[in-house]
Formats: structure tokens, C-alpha cells, sequence
């Protein structure tokens, strides 16, 4: 079982350690900021307030992340971001590392590495571009959202194959992800090649934002899914921040994603809004066709250990050891101010989804009209 050890807690940020099965010689963690939980639980924060929202998210995670050390440890020109496009762009790490740690003087390198899917699995299709020019020394950081992990696994091999190349040894890598399991797999081989290549070689850390999600595959039973591309919270570790936001509002545990497409969020918004709404009038239709709120609710966001309050403090314990049990408790109250006798009864019509589908409708598309 993996869970989480609590570092440090503020309204601002908050960072775990993710520990327990499956840890090697990355380091794991999940940095909790209020912007990154707005991105994962409103696809409606689009365009320029997307990369925004991530760019403040890891300003203020880089300027408190315990790795700082590492950071430090070298001068701002040995400071090198690399920015597999287009999604990398989004968590502007360039200026989010000025923000911060107040590093003016960082290199920032450029890859493309766009995936496709052919014959029935995903491979990349286009990486030609590459603007690399990696400071001796550096620490490289990375920040991307990783789904099936093709595309950072075909550029760890360039940049690798690169840096062995030219003799260019590096410190470390940070990356950051709104992603799943994969990445760690990704950056274990990247780590043994780079400490087997370069004896000066030191860390290698990766950064959930919110949560290490679920990938869906082929095992994954849900009424509507993308394989090899939505990332889910069900049966996900989550920051308690993060779980306690699923509370805030009905739509945040229904959506297929927690993040969609990053690229077309932010620079084709028009065809990213088509995505998001595609999904909720498909979410509307089964709705019609006798589909409960309730239901949707069981698949997307699992509440059975949440009725016995004995059993929820036992299974929380067990994936945020030593956590404050008067927090914990305000969790329970929000699990059970929403699952009132009244709205179980409502939740379990049809009407009740629909209603919802409504509303997530009206508001993505007063964002973005339907074109004729």
C-alpha cells in the first residue's frame, strides 16, 4: 500500500511524502496548492488563467518544496528547464523558477514529442524539433502531464542519448505531473542510466500535483472513458486537500479527467471545450436513459468505507498516517452534509444527474458559444 507522510501544511501549499509499495530510487511527492485543485476540479479555467494557475501552483510549491537544497545547490545558470511541447509549456517553469527562488539566469530548453496511436497502441509520431543546450552540472526540471508515459519516455531517451553524447553530466532532475504511475517508471531507467553514466549524478524527484491518479485501461470498468489517456481519482491517492475539495461542488468527482487535454487547454480552446462538452451531453444522454446521479457518484468517486465514521478514520489513517484527526473529521462531516437522507433520495433519479449535466453545460458553453 502506498501513502502519504505529511511535510508541511499551509492554506498556500502543502507537501507530502509518497511512500510505501513501489518506491526505488526516485524520490515521490504531492505538492497541494489551491490553483492546482482549481485546474483539476474546473475544466472551465482555460487558455492564459490555465498556465497561470499552474504557473503560481509551482512558484509556490518550488519556493517551499523540500528538495530545495538540491535547487540551491548549484548556480542559477546551472539551473536548465526542458520543456517537452506542447503540455510542458503550460507549468511555465521559467518564470515560475524567477518567481520562487528568485533564478533569473536558468537555460530552458525545447522538444517536441507529440503521440498517436497506431495499430492499437500509443507511440510518438513527431519529435523532430530540439533546441538542447544542457549547463554542465545542471539540474534539469521538467514539468508535463504523463498518461501512458510515451512521450517523456521517447524524450528521457534523446536527452539521455544526448547528454552521453556530448559528455555532459548533470546533478538531477525534478519533474512535476498531473499524472499516474507511469512517470515513475519513466524516470527509474532515466535515473539508473544517468548514476550509471555520471558517478556526479545525485537525485532524481517527481512531483504529483494533487494526486498520483489512476490511468484508464482496459481494466477499467466506467460508462464513458478515453484508454491510455483519462486520468481518474477513483481509487487514486489523493492530497486530503484534494479530497476534501470533491465536496465543493457535484461536477468535480463526475468529470472523465482531472485534467483533459493540457495543450488544447491552453492554446486551442475551442476544440478543447468541444472535448469537455462532448463528454457531459454523453454524460446527459445516459441520464435519459435512466442513469442516477447516484450511480454516477459510486463510479466516479467510491464512498463505502465513508459509512461508518470508525471505518473511515481507519482507512484514512492508513493513507495519510498521523494526520490530524480533527481535519479529518471536518472530511467526515462534508462526506456526510453532502449524503443527507434528502439528497440520497434525490440523487438516486435520473432527474438528479441531469440536472447537473444542466448546469455544466450552460456554464462550458458560455464560455465558449457553440460555432455554426
Amino acid at each position: 500500500m502506498q501513502y502519504l507522510e505529511t511535510v508541511s501544511r499551509s492554506p498556500q501549499v502543502s507537501w507530502y511524502r509518497l511512500l510505501g509499495e513501489h518506491q526505488g530510487a526516485v524520490q515521490r511527492w504531492v505538492v497541494s496548492t489551491p490553483q492546482s485543485i482549481d485546474v483539476c476540479n474546473r475544466p472551465e479555467v482555460c487558455g492564459v488563467d490555465f498556465s497561470r494557475n499552474l504557473r503560481e501552483a509551482m512558484a509556490a510549491a518550488l519556493s517551499t518544496a523540500p528538495f530545495v537544497p538540491l535547487l540551491r545547490s548549484v548556480p542559477s545558470t546551472h539551473l536548465c528547464i526542458m520543456n517537452f511541447l506542447r503540455g510542458g509549456l503550460n507549468f511555465d517553469l521559467r518564470n515560475a523558477l524567477f518567481d520562487s527562488l528568485g533564478s533569473n539566469l536558468h537555460a530552458t530548453c525545447f522538444m517536441s514529442s507529440q503521440r498517436s496511436r497506431k495499430e492499437g497502441r500509443w507511440v510518438v509520431k513527431e519529435d523532430m524539433y530540439r533546441k538542447m543546450q544542457i549547463p554542465r552540472g545542471a539540474i534539469m526540471l521538467v514539468g508535463d502531464v504523463v498518461a501512458t508515459g510515451v512521450t517523456v519516455d521517447n524524450g528521457f531517451d534523446v536527452i539521455v542519448q544526448h547528454l552521453d553524447t556530448t559528455d555532459t553530466p548533470i546533478a538531477g532532475i525534478v519533474f512535476f505531473t498531473i499524472g499516474c504511475h507511469k512517470i515513475e517508471k519513466v524516470l527509474e531507467k532515466v535515473h539508473v542510466r544517468l548514476a550509471e553514466r555520471f558517478p556526479t549524478y545525485k537525485e532524481t524527484h517527481v512531483v504529483y500535483l494533487e494526486a498520483k491518479l489512476r490511468l484508464v485501461d482496459s481494466s477499467t470498468h466506467l460508462m464513458i472513458a478515453i484508454q491510455g489517456t483519462d486520468l481518474i481519482k477513483r481509487h487514486a491517492l489523493l492530497s486530503p486537500e484534494f479530497e476534501a475539495s470533491q465536496y465543493s461542488s457535484l461536477a468535480a468527482p463526475l468529470e472523465r479527467c482531472a485534467i483533459y487535454d493540457a495543450g488544447s487547454r491552453a492554446f486551442d480552446v475551442a476544440e478543447y471545450f468541444a472535448d469537455v462538452t462532448r463528454y457531459w451531453e454523453q454524460v446527459r444522454q445516459l441520464a435519459r436513459r435512466g442513469y442516477t446521479l447516484a450511480e454516477a457518484l459510486k463510479e466516479r468517486w467510491p464512498e463505502v468505507h465513508y459509512s461508518e465514521r470508525s471505518r473511515f478514520f481507519e482507512i484514512k489513517h492508513r493513507e495519510w498516517p498521523v494526520f490530524d484527526d480533527e481535519w479529518l473529521d471536518d472530511l467526515w462531516k462534508s462526506c456526510q452534509a453532502r449524503w443527507t437522507p434528502d439528497f440520497l433520495r434525490h440523487a438516486q433519479t435520473p432527474e438528479a444527474l441531469e440536472a447537473v449535466c444542466r448546469d455544466r453545460l450552460t456554464t462550458l458553453q458560455g464560455i465558449v458559444p457553440e460555432q455554426k
